[in-house]
């Protein structure tokens, strides 16, 4: 991990580039923004946990980074490659009400299960979409040559895996369509 060159203590996750650079934490590059835009930085929420469908407690870090075009907030689940949700909103919005938005987002996203996992009578585990469509996200996957990672229902999938779930629908058409982290997907 790398600490912050400004104030020592934060991952440093933000590179800064100008007459020098720096490599800076979250809370650091906030509070520049903040004085640079001359908005106030509300006191947020770090965490919080909530129950998906099936009962889990699923524990999510909030992020807020402040940008000359507004303010993003996500939500990150504590574990690897889990669930991760993302709200966009003005400099003017109130920062509570955007977290409101982001938790609603979140329970939202975890709320309907979208892979069901099943096994053959010969012992052959099999993962199938339960409603002929899918919300994720897309990961880099170190493990393979280039091909991504698909992230559903807050569980890696491979790209091999997700190849098997769609023959199910061998010589049917199909729409692929992408959305940003911020966008709500219906």
């Amino acid at each position: 991990m790398n600490q912050c060159e400004w104030c020592g203590t934060g991952e440093a996750k933000i590179h800064l580039t100008g007459e020098t650079s720096s490599n800076v934490c979250n809370h650091c590059y906030n509070a520049l923004m903040s004085e640079e835009l001359g908005i106030e930085v509300e006191q947020l929420m770090e965490s919080f946990t909530m129950k998906d469908d099936e009962g889990n407690l699923r524990t999510f870090h909030v992020e807020m980074r402040i940008q000359p075009i507004g303010i993003c907030l996500e939500a990150k689940e504590n574990k690897g490659l889990g669930y991760q949700f993302a709200i966009h909103g003005e400099l003017d919005d109130s920062q509570s009400d955007l977290l409101k938005r982001l938790i609603e987002k979140v329970r939202n996203g975890i709320q309907e299960k979208q892979i069901e996992t099943g096994t053959f009578q010969n012992g052959q585990v099999f993962h199938s979409m339960i409603h002929d469509q899918v919300v994720g996200r897309v990961e880099f996957d170190e493990a393979s040559d280039g091909l991504p990672l698909v992230i559903i229902d807050g569980k890696p999938y491979t790209w091999e895996e997700v190849g098997k779930m769609l023959m199910t629908y061998e010589g049917f058409q199909f729409k692929l369509k992408m959305y940003d982290m911020t966008d709500d997907v219906d």
